[in-house]
């Protein structure tokens, strides 16, 4: 039986974002970047009262670094208490002690490091103006924290974009991983069109490690819309999906309507449609997602 509304929500807690990663939307200066800002407590609350009734997963981040929010860790805290499991993904740059040390109450939570180097030089060629030395000590903080409190809930996952220029160091950060005692260590194929003009920067040369075309599309489920993931950017703004950066499929503002009356329009409902039909433009011919079947090479758990 199909479910009246989604039980997953992707929320974008700011599009601030302080690196400059150039295959990224944000980076690229492909995403929307008219005005930067970020959602405030009070409007995500909002959304969370609405569905926290059948909500049960959350992902919380979008085209910014999700901890430069202003109000990032009063809304894992109400999500924690209204019982949703939350999903993050970070550069940590921006991750401060004072941030980590509420980690301690042990939320229900999925954090995801994302590291694509072991040197200073590999790290920065993709992740522009970031530190490695910081991030690892961040990563290694929290870690400990997690062991020093029994923080059973969170899992802590190292995300290695595997490119050209860090190809060599496969084995290496998974020495590294095991040895700092991650949970999970992600190695995770880079996305990028040939078109790109810097395709032959970041494309790997060992074809093991690229992204493999599906000869039947239909083949991978794209949980973004069956059963459905509605994407919030931080004004308020609602996408089908997260690789709708451009919004060309804007379905409404939470802001300024209900979302529940946002899934239901009439333009929603015929997304979803034609996506189960076969013949969404969008999703069934140009989707990289449901295209591509090898986007992740190898998670590696350590904590089994």
């Amino acid at each position: 039986m199909e479910e009246k509304y989604f039980k997953s929500l992707m929320i974008e807690p700011t599009n601030i974002c302080n690196l400059h990663c150039p295959v990224c939307p944000a980076g690229s200066g492909h995403y929307d970047n008219k005005s930067k800002g970020a959602m405030g407590f009070k409007q995500f609350k909002s959304i969370i009262d609405l569905t926290k009734d059948f909500l049960k997963h959350i992902n919380l981040w979008g085209f910014g670094e999700p901890f430069l929010a202003p109000d990032i860790m009063q809304m894992i805290d109400y999500l924690e208490k209204n019982n949703i499991f939350i999903n993050i993904h970070t550069n940590a740059n921006t991750l401060t002690k004072k941030m980590m040390n509420q980690f301690k109450k042990n939320y229900k939570l999925n954090i995801t490091f994302s590291i694509d180097g072991i040197t200073q030089k590999t790290y920065i060629h993709y992740r522009k103006g970031g530190n490695l030395k910081k991030v690892l000590s961040n990563l290694s903080y929290l870690i400990n924290l997690k062991k020093k409190y029994n923080l059973f809930n969170l899992q802590i996952i190292w995300q290695f974009l595997i490119m050209r220029t860090n190809e060599h160091e496969i084995s290496d950060v998974c020495k590294l991983a095991k040895i700092m005692k991650v949970d999970k260590l992600r190695l995770k194929t880079i996305g990028i069109n040939k078109k790109h003009f810097q395709y032959n920067n970041f494309i790997t040369k060992n074809k093991n490690y690229q992204r493999k075309r599906n000869k039947n599309i239909n083949l991978q489920k794209c949980f973004f819309i069956d059963p459905g993931m509605p994407t919030i950017s931080w004004n308020g703004d609602v996408m089908p999906c997260c690789h709708d950066y451009s919004k060309k499929y804007f379905m409404g503002n939470v802001f300024k309507e209900n979302l529940l009356n946002i899934w239901d329009n009439r333009k929603y409902k015929k997304f979803r449609d034609d996506y189960k039909k076969g013949i969404n433009n969008f999703c069934n011919t140009k989707c990289k997602f449901t295209k591509d079947s090898k986007i992740y090479i190898k998670e590696i758990n350590f904590n089994q």
